[in-house]
């Protein structure tokens, strides 16, 4: 149901993304640090460069679409640089705006 949108696929997109950041910051880099796995840098980077790149096309596409205040994108491009900051959005803002929507129908 949830990926049968435009936004839902944006929402699962927004969940991804920020869960690969996640990894990143609190897996990748220490694993690096402890010098256990190096590599693991690389690996997480390249999955979270190509998750934001998605993110943001993703991002672009809604703005154009619902007619988006510039504000809204503005927000979720820094929120993203925050950990957990998609997800906590997303509980906050889409998930209201999705039960609203359902409580209408």
């Amino acid at each position: 149901m949830m990926l049968s949108s435009m936004l839902g696929r944006f929402r699962l997109m927004l969940w991804l993304q920020g869960i690969s950041y996640v990894l990143l910051l609190f897996v990748a880099f220490p694993l690096r640090n402890a010098g256990i796995m190096p590599q693991a840098v690389t690996w997480f980077g390249n999955l979270y460069g190509f998750l934001f790149l998605m993110y943001l096309l993703f991002m672009v596409s809604l703005y154009t679409t619902e007619k988006w205040r510039l504000r809204r994108p503005i927000a979720l491009f820094f929120i993203s640089f925050i950990p957990l900051g998609n997800m906590i959005y997303d509980f906050f803002v889409f998930r209201k705006k999705a039960r609203n929507a359902r409580n209408k129908a």
